[in-house]
């Protein structure tokens, strides 16, 4: 499972961001685990996940979202 730590971006590089984690996990076709600041706007990548049906896992309390690169 790759791991991208996007605490340290603020919007809009966050996204910026993990949209590359995400691309990299479509090529390695590998789960990847993203550490996400929970003070930086985190709608754009929900809406994003929801939009294109990725499957995903987003736990608050510890900052953590799971995503699984589509077609896995």
């Amino acid at each position: 499972m790759l791991t991208l730590d996007l605490r340290h971006y603020q919007c809009p590089q966050q996204f910026v961001q993990f949209k590359l984690g995400l691309k990299k996990s479509h090529f390695e076709q590998s789960k990847i685990k993203f550490l996400i600041d929970l003070e930086q706007p985190i709608t754009d990548i929900e809406l994003f996940l929801k939009k294109n049906n990725y499957r995903y896992q987003f736990d608050k309390q510890s900052s953590l979202l799971i995503v699984e690169p589509l077609g896995v």
